[in-house]
């Protein structure tokens, strides 16, 4: 199953954050892979076989051979190195590390946005992501067929 939904939870005053059960559970892992988003100022939560599995292919490639592409170490630098095994805590906490919150300019006691998007987690400043999404002005249908036509030309 995906995980979806919006939902607003709270930092705590040690950088802890609930992650809703619903989403614990469709994560199937008492530990996530936390780095970076891949769209700006957020945090990405990972369950860690996707994060191998989807990222060492983009950071290896099939022959082992990316190390010698100056993208593939600059995609490394700044997202791979970033990324951090995160522990889920009895009362379904992580402790969101101080230079994931920085980069997404969480502060301790503040209101996030987390956000399921299908095979992973987006953690957002709820300021950061309405700016975001109103820079956005595509509509569902607009994107709906960018993908449908992408998918088209993969096959």
């Amino acid at each position: 199953m995906m995980l979806t939904g919006e939902y607003i939870n709270k930092v705590d005053e040690k950088g802890r954050l609930m992650i809703p059960a619903r989403l614990r559970t469709l994560l199937g892992s008492p530990t996530v892979v936390a780095t970076k988003g891949l769209d700006g100022a957020c945090i990405a939560l990972f369950p860690p076989d996707y994060f191998e599995k989807t990222f060492s292919f983009a950071i290896s490639g099939d022959d082992g051979m990316q190390i010698f592409s100056s993208t593939a170490r600059k995609f490394t630098r700044r997202f791979i190195s970033s990324s951090q095994p995160l522990d889920f805590d009895g009362s379904g906490r992580v402790n969101l590390p101080l230079t994931l919150r920085n980069h997404a300019s969480i502060q301790l006691k503040s209101e996030v946005m987390v956000l399921g998007m299908g095979n992973y987690i987006e953690i957002w400043n709820p300021e950061i992501y309405e700016a975001f999404m109103e820079e956005d002005d595509s509509s569902i249908a607009d994107l709906g067929e960018s993908l449908a036509l992408m998918t088209k030309k993969e096959v």
